[in-house]
């Protein structure tokens, strides 16, 4: 089965900046109290069992990498249901799945390679790009903050919990 990553991290980026244009003009669909400050940004997902992703906004003042993202993920998902289809072909029938990546190469994924952990990748340099073009500068971040990728399994994560606040923050 053929992926295009590169579809789907324009999608997702896409689905970063609406939701961060609109933060000022809803509720918080996440941890905290709609009023405080983000303190924490997570872009969660799921490949195995169902093919999708969710950003959520953390507004504790205490927030850690503590799975809580996972009640909030109905109302901050962007389906991609052909994640799960190739790994259920891969696993069922032994079907190679064939990835064009965001930067446009191809790859194969075979016995010892991870879908999760490649669209955990994925996604760990969305919001790094993010990150780099300031698209979050205009959010009312928390002094204390980080920002993060968990599979909803733990297949992968970024940053490692002792470097959240080292690779991890939101803004300085």
């Amino acid at each position: 089965m053929k992926l295009n990553l590169k579809n789907d991290a324009k999608k997702i980026y896409q689905l970063v900046k609406k939701r961060v244009r609109d933060y000022p003009i809803y509720i918080n669909r996440g941890p905290g109290e709609d009023e405080d400050p983000i303190s924490q940004i997570t872009l969660g997902y799921s490949v195995d069992q169902a093919g999708w992703i969710a950003l959520v906004f953390d507004t504790r003042p205490d927030s850690e990498p503590d799975g809580e993202w996972n009640s909030y993920i109905e109302e901050n998902q962007l389906e991609f249901p052909k994640w799960a289809k190739a790994v259920d072909a891969f696993c069922d029938k032994g079907e190679p799945i064939e990835l064009i990546l965001p930067d446009g190469n191809q790859q194969t994924l075979g016995e010892d390679d991870d879908l999760a952990e490649v669209i955990g990748k994925v996604l760990k340099e969305i919001l790094l790009k993010a990150r780099k073009e300031k698209l979050f500068k205009d959010l009312p971040i928390a002094k204390s903050n980080m920002m993060g990728v968990e599979d909803q399994v733990g297949a992968y994560g970024w940053p490692d919990y002792d470097d959240r606040f080292k690779l991890g923050w939101i803004r300085k």
